[in-house]
């Protein structure tokens, strides 16, 4: 195909259609176990920007979190053969902050049974599979 000028004109590819199966990949991620990283929390703290925030969210952790933060997850295993977790609460106060991208000043602020809402929100994330 020539141009106004006599020159070839390039074509454009046709656009791709993507099969049925390739769509879904375009839907949400499906959430893990319920995780969806929102927690509501009983009061307003400050978000380290000068607002407020009555509900704090967390994104999943990463091992790159784990290694520079620290496990804030340990398990204690009992003596009936069964085990249970065990925070290591500056870790976790730690990790929630990071993961939150807000300061440890908001998290410290948050209500006690929030706080524990939160590390048991992503308590998982650091236990292995058992």
């Amino acid at each position: 195909m020539t141009d106004g000028n006599g020159q070839t004109a390039a074509q454009s590819p046709p656009p791709e259609q993507k099969p049925e199966a390739a769509k879904a990949d375009d839907a949400p991620a499906a959430q893990v176990n319920g995780f969806n990283g929102r927690l509501p929390l009983r009061h307003e703290v400050a978000n380290g920007n000068g607002g407020m925030m009555s509900e704090i969210v967390f994104r999943e952790p990463t091992a790159l979190d784990i290694e520079r933060i620290g496990n804030p997850v340990m398990l204690e295993f009992l003596n009936d053969g069964k085990w249970k977790p065990v925070f290591d609460t500056r870790i976790m106060t730690a990790m929630l902050a990071n993961l939150a991208k807000v300061p440890p000043s908001t998290i410290r602020a948050m209500h006690p049974r929030d706080w524990q809402n939160a590390a048991y929100l992503l308590a998982n994330f650091f236990l292995p599979d058992m």
